[in-house]
């Protein structure tokens, strides 16, 4: 299980890194479009199109993190009322269906990318190849639409590993009854993320009074 773990972070590690970078190059782009357009009356053709799919790829990227850290939307009214092996059951039950559910959505994407790349190929000059095709849309600021549709089956492949690996762990609890978070790791959620920020706050010694 502990291994499971550190695969899970060090995934979520990678994506942190991806996102940090995509986020910065977002907004590189976006100030330089910005700037060409106003001081000199022009700009780069493909940098609108291209921070609009750059965005469905940040959140997709961000939805795997969170799912990583257990802080994708839920509701814990069950979950917080039961106890032992009934709450480790309702998280396998819960992770399983998510786990199906991005299988559907990673087969729904990859089947509207290969529809739109199949469209693509259709326009391609003859005699032309893919990479030529390709290079000269992006010289001309057009984005192929397949690119963008890539990250989709991408995106929805890392969050749904990410339930898996939960998936994994939990049904490792259910049996053994004992959870599989590493105690200097756990991850405190919701209500209890606010209680711990509260205590914290109110023994700091900086103005608090310790309750």
């Amino acid at each position: 299980m502990h291994l499971l773990t550190r695969l899970d972070r060090a995934l979520a590690k990678t994506e942190e890194v991806i996102l940090a970078l995509l986020l910065v190059g977002m907004v590189l782009l976006a100030s330089l479009q910005v700037l060409l357009r106003n001081v000199w009356d022009t700009g780069l053709d493909w940098a609108d199109i291209s921070l609009q799919h750059l965005t469905l790829l940040l959140g997709l990227l961000g939805a795997a993190i969170a799912t990583s850290e257990g802080r994708h939307l839920n509701i814990d009214l069950f979950s917080r009322a039961l106890k032992g092996r009934a709450q480790y059951g309702l998280r396998v039950l819960l992770n399983l269906f998510s786990v199906v559910a991005c299988g559907f959505l990673v087969r729904g994407g990859w089947q509207a990318y290969q529809a739109t790349l199949g469209s693509w190929k259709d326009t391609i000059p003859t005699g032309w190849t893919s990479g030529r095709q390709l290079g000269q849309q992006l010289t001309e600021g057009t984005f192929p639409p397949w690119l963008a549709q890539l990250a989709l089956p991408i995106g929805f492949g890392l969050v749904g590993f990410h339930f898996l690996l939960r998936l994994v762990r939990d049904a490792g609890s259910l049996v053994t009854n004992r959870p599989w978070e590493l105690k200097d790791e756990t991850i405190l959620e919701g209500d209890d993320a606010l209680d711990e920020m509260e205590r914290q706050a109110g023994g700091d010694g900086h103005g608090g009074e310790k309750r």
